[in-house]
């Protein structure tokens, strides 16, 4: 292939006037775009780079949000047979009985059929993660060298490059649950290599198919809205498009999205109450008037731009109190708003010239702008996983920075542009180096949620949520969570220390009082002296009381109070609680089962009965054959033999170790 070059260096690396003459004569032909030479290799180099900077993450456990989406979700754990519910209810139906604001069906109905396929094994998860992030780097590369093919290939090569190097995205791909992410970026670039396609066409399935891969995007994550600003942007900058045509490809692009946000609208609105943000999510939530809450996010937001440039110590979590509101008197409030503001003035002021850098800044601040929190408050103020799509803004301007610096003009060449190639490809070698170095390290802290937490604490130590997680994962490693006793004292009272700074770090933390009761509850079962076993479960009622002073529709913490009730010989206390337990939260499968077995206690077997049959409902596997097992033992006890015999059957099919 020829290598054409231009006479002088383009300042603002703008697209080649020869070739924009040349795509206006041949409007509505089929334009051919030969890739540059080494085309190939870049696109294997991004997915190979992609899966090996996540290989160490296969053999990892469940960590963080994929307890709640995958691990404790009893929809996700049911199969296929819920793909109703997946595509009917809110995210997290599965796992809480609160009111939320996510609708993401499509990575739900994913991890549902993996749990099917390889129930409890989060290697699946991993694996796939890793290769649908390696799919990704081979169609950024495929998309945006077609998308600048009027700029120097070596542009879009090193954007995707550093793209899939950027350690930030270790949440997005070795959290399991994130996978809502990955697809929303894969799907919504495959958007865009379609609408290229219909561009140099004009054949109407290209934009057909451009929809179709959009509405994926959308039912992935929400906040691929944002690229609807994108597509346009990116047909203005670099195609010769008309702005006819840039409209109706925008305008078939809204149907899928319109559809969607109705979609959501209605699910969401069936919910029994709005959502409300605490302020451990979303330290904001805490602001008394939108100064303090504007200068609050715009300080975080200049804490996510500094992340992507210097992207060391990275933290899943930022929350209260270790960040708190601030008002504009506060330097962090105003380098963050006048950061921002400043790229977007001048990325709008440039935008009638089509300066490569002002696309680069639009495409970061519309596609970040949902997780702001500046336009609305979100039900988070810091998570690395948020600047996943945003990244490639970044990537860009920086690829933009390294043809700027090395003066790139070459339209053909990616190896060796301008026989620069050795200077330039090891300057970029040494940012992806060390990239690749923070991002494989970084790996190692995604191990599970014990790993995850020690490893943040240290450069979050103040958040208490941060804390409550820590203080869960070292009470369980005192635990024998099959038989579900304390296996080390020590172990778990070290565990209710970690509890301790959480409360004083967030006196109100009922989570927190929550599970320090159930620790001291735990720990009294094992205690041999009466008086500390007494002094123990005391502590424990003590705590699930002031739990329930901050949020008394707690069903997991009446169902624990339930417990000491029940043992010390309280029965009608103890389904007074159950009661309240299953009220708040009718899916709660503890709660029925619990106060199934006080009321057969109290000889109640058909009020039993019916509390086990609802539990049925949204129990899993492993709980099934328990409740099964219960109702059999009900028919008999209450001398109706002749009718357990089906549902011991089932118990012995689901677990045979009930056949005694």
């Amino acid at each position: 292939m020829s290598k054409k070059k231009l006479a002088k260096p383009v300042p603002q690396l703008r697209k080649n006037p020869s070739a924009s003459t040349s795509a206006k004569a041949s409007a509505g032909k089929q334009r051919h775009y030969p890739m540059a030479k080494g085309a190939i290799w870049v696109g294997l180099a991004a997915s190979i780079l992609g899966f090996l900077l996540y290989a160490n993450t296969l053999g990892h456990q469940y960590t963080l949000d994929d307890f709640s989406i995958i691990k404790s979700n009893w929809i996700t754990k049911g199969g296929l047979k819920n793909l109703g519910l997946i595509f009917s209810t809110e995210y997290r139906f599965g796992s809480w009985n609160s009111v939320g604001s996510l609708y993401r069906p499509i990575p739900l109905t994913m991890f549902t059929l993996e749990w099917q396929l390889a129930p409890d094994n989060p290697m699946l998860g991993h694996v796939l993660n890793a290769l649908f992030y390696a799919l990704t780097g081979w169609v950024l590369w495929t998309t945006w060298r077609r998308v600048l093919i009027d700029y120097p290939p070596v542009l879009a090569a090193i954007a995707v490059l550093v793209f899939m190097a950027h350690p930030v995205h270790t949440e997005v791909v070795a959290n399991i649950k994130s996978r809502d992410e990955i697809l929303a970026m894969l799907f919504g670039t495959l958007t865009l290599r379609a609408i290229w396609e219909y561009i140099d066409s004009d054949n109407v399935k290209w934009l057909l198919l451009a929809a179709l891969a959009y509405t994926i995007a959308m039912f992935s994550k929400e906040s691929a809205i944002t690229l609807m600003a994108v597509f346009p942007l990116a047909m203005w900058y670099f195609s010769s498009s008309s702005m006819g045509k840039v409209a109706k490809v925008t305008g078939v692009l809204l149907v899928p999205a319109v559809i969607f946000l109705l979609i959501r609208k209605s699910i969401l609105d069936a919910q029994p109450y709005q959502e409300t943000y605490s302020i451990l999510d979303n330290f904001m939530a805490e602001t008394k008037n939108q100064g303090e809450r504007l200068a609050s996010a715009f300080m975080m937001c200049g804490r996510y731009l500094w992340t992507l440039i210097f992207p060391h110590p990275l933290v899943s979590d930022m929350g209260y109190p270790q960040m708190k509101v601030v008002n504009f008197s506060d330097w962090r409030a105003l380098a963050g708003f006048f950061a921002y503001t400043g790229m977007g003035i001048w990325a709008v002021i440039q935008l009638p010239k089509k300066h490569f850098l002002s696309f680069a800044i639009l495409f970061y601040l519309a596609t970040f702008s949902v997780f702001s929190n500046v336009l609305m408050q979100i039900g988070t103020s810091y998570g690395e996983r948020l600047l996943y799509i945003p990244s490639f803004g970044f990537a860009l301007a920086v690829a933009w920075f390294f043809c700027k610096v090395f003066k790139i003009n070459d339209l053909n060449e990616v190896w060796n542009p301008n026989g620069k190639g050795t200077a330039l490809w090891m300057a970029v070698g040494v940012l992806l180096a060390a990239y690749s170095l923070k991002t494989v390290f970084r790996n190692g802290a995604w191990y599970d949620s014990a790993s995850l937490y020690a490893a943040d604490l240290a450069n979050s130590p103040n958040c208490a949520k941060l804390n409550y997680h820590n203080a869960l994962e070292q009470v369980r490693i005192g635990m024998d969570e099959k038989e579900s006793i304390v296996k080390d004292v020590d172990q778990v009272r070290h565990g209710i220390e970690c509890y301790d700074k959480c409360i004083e770090l967030y006196p109100k933390y009922h989570d927190a009082y929550g599970s320090r009761g159930l620790a001291y509850f735990r720990l009294g079962e094992v205690l041999k002296n009466p008086e500390e076993q007494r002094a123990a479960w005391d502590k424990a009622l003590a705590d699930y009381q002031e739990s329930l002073k901050y949020r008394s529709n707690n069903s997991e913490v009446l169902s624990n109070m339930g417990k000491i009730y029940f043992t010390r010989g309280q029965p009608e206390k103890a389904e007074e609680v159950y009661r309240k337990a299953v009220e708040y939260d009718p899916r709660f499968v503890d709660g029925r089962r619990n106060l199934g077995a006080v009321l057969a206690m109290q000889k109640k077997f058909p009020q039993a009965i019916e509390q086990w049959k609802e539990a049925l409902k949204y129990a899993d596997k492993t709980k099934s054959g328990t409740l099964y097992f219960y109702i059999g033992s009900a028919y008999t006890d209450m001398g109706k033999p002749e009718l357990s015999g089906e549902w011991f059957e089932k118990a012995y099919a689901v677990d045979p170790s009930l056949r005694k």
